[in-house]
């Protein structure tokens, strides 16, 4: 594996904010041969009114996911309702929308400007069944995607009863499968302890567990966690 210092890190192949509060039991999974990158976010505020961690690990995760996976004039779509990925997007020369009614995924074919990253929390707050909103959800995200656009998962584990990560990551693979998405990518983004951001590529799941375990370890802490499944899909030259 191979740690780098707070910078911008090289795109990652080209190929949001609601988090859970890491426990003893919160290790990635990953399932087959996908590539993680562990990303330890320093979580103090850059507003002095802040004392909390959230505000700052959820910036700076929103900021290096636009400068990783966007150019100036692309176009971000948040099927959710982001503040800090709007801030990070407009401060970084970006269009931010935020598609929040199932009704309105049939217009996004209409968006002029390129849009090449697109993100989602889930599970999803509604109460449709998991399979139908994940496949909607995927099937908008071709309609709009150019080039080497990526959209991004943030899975939040154990919101419900009786389901783990790997169920959830199991639907949404099965989803972004049907429609020609491949899962390329999962980071494993931890809070930090005011180090600066540091960043593991090529980490192993045992890599990724121990930051978790790490993080934890420091007394009076409330360390945050949120793992994040990144897919791409080709493009057709045709046409």
């Amino acid at each position: 594996m191979t740690a780098h210092p707070d910078r911008d890190p090289h795109r990652l192949d080209r190929r949001p904010t609601d988090f859970p509060t890491a426990n003893p039991d919160d290790s990635p999974r990953v399932t087959g041969d996908v590539p993680i990158t562990v990303w330890r976010l320093d979580d103090h505020s850059d507003s002095p009114q802040t004392a909390e961690p959230d505000p700052g690990f959820a910036s700076r995760l929103a900021r290096r996911l636009v400068l990783i996976y966007t150019r100036h004039g692309d176009t971000i779509v948040s099927l959710d309702d982001d503040p800090h990925l709007q801030t990070a997007a407009t401060e970084a020369g970006r269009t931010y929308l935020s598609i929040t009614e199932p009704a309105h995924l049939a217009d996004l074919d209409q968006i002029e400007q390129p849009v090449t990253l697109v993100t989602l929390h889930w599970p999803r707050d509604d109460h449709s069944p998991a399979a139908d909103r994940i496949a909607d959800l995927f099937t908008a995200c071709r309609l709009m995607m150019v080039g080497d656009a990526c959209v991004i998962a943030a899975v939040r584990p154990r919101t419900t009863p009786g389901t783990t990560y790997a169920d959830h990551a199991h639907t949404l693979r099965a989803a972004a499968n049907d429609v020609g998405f491949t899962h390329i990518l999962q980071i494993v983004a931890v809070s930090a302890a005011g180090k600066g951001d540091q960043f593991t590529f090529y980490a192993s799941e045992a890599d990724a567990a121990e930051v978790t375990r790490q993080a934890m370890s420091t007394p009076g802490r409330r360390v945050l966690h949120i793992d994040l499944m990144v897919f791409t899909a080709p493009v057709s030259r045709d046409g």
